[in-house]
C-alpha cells in the first residue's frame, strides 16, 4: 500500500509511503487524489516526509493534483522536511507554487479551521 489517507475533520492527509516517488507511482497517486476530490474533500495535505527522492513525473502529479484541488474550490498543501531532497522544489521553483510545511500539525493548522473540523477521523488505504 503506497498511499494512506486519514481524515482530521475537514482536512484529509494523504501519506505517501514511498522512499522514491517516481513515474511508477505518479498515475496512481493522481487517481487517489482525484478520488478524494470526487468525495468532496477540499482540504488536502500530502505528507511526503517518508520520501527521500521525487522525480519530475511525480512532481508533475503533485502539480496536477494541486490544480484539480484548487479548481474544485479547495487547497492542497505539502509536508516535506527532507532538506537535501527539497532542492527539487527550489530548483523547479515549485516552492513558490506549493505551500510546504515541515510537519503535519503545522500543515493541518494552516487551513485555519475550527478545532472540531480538525479532529481525527478514519483511515483509508490504497
Amino acid at each position: 500500500m503506497d498511499f494512506k489517507s486519514k481524515e482530521y475533520g475537514k482536512v484529509v492527509v494523504v501519506t505517501v509511503y514511498l522512499t522514491r516517488a517516481t513515474l511508477q507511482y505518479a498515475v496512481s497517486f493522481k487517481d487517489y487524489v482525484l478520488k478524494l476530490l470526487n468525495e468532496e474533500n477540499k482540504h488536502i495535505v500530502v505528507d511526503l516526509s517518508m520520501c527521500e527522492y521525487l522525480d519530475s513525473t511525480f512532481l508533475g502529479a503533485l502539480v496536477s493534483s494541486l490544480k484539480k484541488t484548487v479548481a474544485s474550490g479547495g487547497d492542497l498543501k505539502l509536508v516535506y522536511s527532507n532538506e537535501l531532497s527539497s532542492l527539487i522544489f527550489e530548483m523547479t521553483s515549485m516552492n513558490k507554487v506549493f505551500e510546504i510545511h515541515k510537519d503535519l500539525e503545522e500543515a493541518i493548522s494552516s487551513f485555519n479551521l475550527d478545532q472540531d473540523d480538525r479532529s481525527s477521523g478514519g483511515l483509508t488505504w490504497q
